[in-house]
């Protein structure tokens, strides 16, 4: 099968999670999602997201804006190499990038 698409969804701890989705061609990475939520209030919030749909990478940070943040520093870099990137991002600051959303939402946003 030349298209195969893979999600996961990983729980860091109750109150925080990631999911991601790969769809790969022929082998190669052609599309990926890292996404960030955070439950607040008993609510799942998304607050960080990276992907290439829309067919340019870009990165959303939702305590700043729901538009895409285009990253054309990334347009030549193999995808599976931008996931790689962006998986270590998140996992390294998810608790800073929650700080962030959390003072948004306490400050009168979302």
């Amino acid at each position: 099968m030349p298209v195969k698409k893979k999600s996961i969804e990983v729980y860091l701890d109750d109150r925080n999670k990631l999911n991601f989705t790969i769809i790969k061609e022929y082998g190669k990475f052609k599309t990926f999602s890292i996404n960030y939520s955070a439950k607040i209030d008993d609510k799942w919030h998304a607050v960080y997201r990276a992907d290439n749909y829309h067919g340019f990478v870009h990165e959303q940070r939702f305590w700043i804006s729901n538009e895409p943040i285009p990253l054309p520093e990334y347009e030549s870099v193999d995808l599976k190499d931008a996931f790689d990137m962006f998986f270590h991002k998140v996992k390294e600051s998810h608790a800073r990038f929650r700080k962030y959303f959390e003072e948004k939402r306490k400050n009168g946003g979302n």
